[in-house]
């Protein structure tokens, strides 16, 4: 096989015998597969094997004239398509490229899919309001790019995860995703974290160290508190950026790196270059598509449903169940502006869930800061709007009894049944009860027991 087709790189991987390839694919799925039609059709079974365990991969079988019985058995078995060496063999490469663009479109989509599904989250970020969906929508739409993104936003508003999950919906998402918190490591030794260095470039270079932008090729490279890097290390960051290469501290080698650049940064990136801070030339390279997250307290229709799923997340953590959040708690989350954003929601829902002795969560579970920082009125509407977000999400949550390695109360699996059967007829409790093959009435009851309105 040609080390690339039409200008593409393309790494082959043989496997020999043919019982090695279930093996191999372990280890990494490809795109395509090229199977000999005597391995294809043989005892072996390999596309048997192939297409049991991986029914979206593309199998392509080659051989010498092979039958037309032979064809038609590879076809009906699940080949993407079945290719005479004698004569066809130079279509063989163009056809492998395009039957491996499909499959890489086709995850794609269905990963897309999956998380459009969800409605309420995309990777690890979860939120409804209209902010969250634009950055959604701004992620989906460069997923498929390897166009540099600039994250801004408080600190605590998740922008790793943003980065996380523009790294996870790309074809990228095979390879690493390295990150680099550029304000904590101290600037004297931040430029051989980025780049590297040879053994014997300063005292106690010891040994040749690879740095993170030769580590993440082929993935991402999160940098973030860009602002934070000495302007000197900005300058050679910037030729990286152009050149798409660099060479070691210490050395001269010129080392090409293919990977996808995300920086982030706390403060806004423009009073960062008006200060001088950060460079307006490496500003502008950065910048080319700017995601910003609002804080937390400008999105208050998201602390419920973040709460909400921190509360199942942690009680799975700590092996405890809770049905929801009371109106009185409700009613603090979203009085109290969370100055640490995000982050200080979770970890606020963690201690309540660790010292947490009821099924419910009130207002006097929270912490003192919380409690008496809570300022304001919260009209009626909003909590009840609250509480229907958190009903919702409790509805989203899969049943998994099965695939789950701890025991789940009887009653938490009741529960998720009803939810999930109300949610799957779309709030006809009629028909959930004829579902579930209970009364209307038991079923009434049984929505009262567990506080769902």
């Amino acid at each position: 096989m040609p080390d690339e087709i039409d200008g593409r790189a393309v790494r082959t991987v043989q496997c020999k015998p043919a019982a090695g390839l279930l093996q191999e694919m372990t280890k990494a799925v490809p795109d395509v597969v090229v199977m000999d039609v005597k391995c294809a059709t043989g005892k072996s079974g390999s596309l048997d094997h192939v297409r049991g365990r991986y029914a979206d991969l593309p199998v392509i079988v080659v051989g010498s004239r092979p039958a037309t019985s032979t064809v038609v058995e590879c076809l009906q078995k699940g080949a993407e398509d079945v290719v005479d060496l004698d004569a066809a063999a130079k279509s063989l490469p163009k056809k492998l490229l395009a039957a491996a663009e499909r499959h890489r479109l086709a995850v794609q989509v269905k990963q897309l899919t999956d998380v459009y599904q969800r409605g309420g989250t995309l990777g690890e970020l979860v939120g409804i309001s209209p902010a969250m969906h634009d950055i959604y929508t701004r992620i989906k739409s460069i997923c498929n790019t390897d166009a540099p993104v600039l994250v801004w936003g408080e600190s605590g508003t998740g922008k790793e995860l943003v980065a996380r999950a523009v790294h996870m919906l790309s074809p990228r998402s095979d390879g690493a995703f390295v990150t680099v918190n550029c304000a904590a490591i101290p600037k004297d030794l931040l430029e051989s974290e980025l780049f590297g260095h040879e053994k014997g470039s300063f005292t106690s270079a010891d040994r040749q160290h690879i740095g993170s932008c030769e580590r993440a090729h082929g993935g991402t490279l999160f940098l973030d508190e860009i602002s934070e890097m000495d302007l000197g290390l900005q300058s050679k960051l910037l030729r990286f950026l152009q050149n798409r290469s660099f060479s070691r501290v210490g050395g001269s080698e010129n080392i090409e790196v293919d990977s996808r650049v995300i920086s982030a940064t706390n403060r806004d990136p423009l009073e960062e270059v008006e200060k001088g801070n950060l460079r307006d030339d490496l500003y502008y390279r950065l910048n080319v598509v700017p995601i910003y997250i609002p804080p937390l307290r400008e999105r208050p229709e998201d602390i419920p449903v973040l709460a909400q799923h921190f509360l199942a997340m942690m009680g799975e953590k700590y092996s405890k169940y809770f049905w929801d959040f009371s109106p009185d708690a409700v009613r603090l989350l979203l009085r109290y502006p969370w100055p640490g954003n995000v982050r200080e929601l979770r970890n606020t829902i963690e201690r309540i869930v660790v010292l947490a002795t009821t099924d419910r969560v009130t207002a006097d579970m929270f912490p003192e800061r919380v409690r008496s920082a809570a300022k304001g009125k919260v009209p009626a509407l909003a909590v009840e709007e609250a509480l229907a977000c958190i009903q919702q999400a409790l509805q989203a949550r899969p049943l998994d009894v099965e695939e789950s390695e701890e025991v789940i109360p009887f009653v938490e699996v009741e529960r998720r049944a009803i939810l999930g059967a109300i949610s799957k007829c779309d709030g006809d409790i009629s028909k959930a009860a004829r579902k579930l093959g209970l009364s209307r009435a038991t079923l009434y009851r049984k929505l009262e027991k567990y506080g769902v309105r």
